[in-house]
């Protein structure tokens, strides 16, 4: 962790400072999955029924989306609905480390 983030997590909590890092995760695991297939926003809202700037503000990180934005957005692109963001961990190993 560096040293902004250290005192960013001092000044708002630990716990704030790690959903933010989780909403990064998210929001770079639908741009980077929208990238390799190839789609554009429009096309990406297109198919999964939500506007073009929604898909803009959750890729810039202004936006938290909705459980069921996601649930549609995973199944526009492929990749599992995964709760904690992570893709291709082993859900135990994470959390085995608390």
């Amino acid at each position: 962790m560096n040293d902004f983030i250290k005192k960013y997590a001092e000044l708002s909590g630990e716990d704030h400072v790690a959903n933010l890092q989780w909403e990064g995760r998210i929001a770079a695991q639908i741009k980077s999955s929208r990238k390799k297939d190839s789609l554009s926003q429009q096309e990406l809202a297109d198919r999964a029924g939500v506007p073009k700037s929604t898909i803009g503000r959750i890729e810039a990180g202004m936006t938290s989306p909705r459980t069921e934005t996601l649930y549609k957005l995973s199944k526009v692109l492929g990749v599992p609905f995964v709760i904690d963001g992570t893709q291709g961990m082993d859900f135990k190993d994470e959390y085995s480390k608390t």
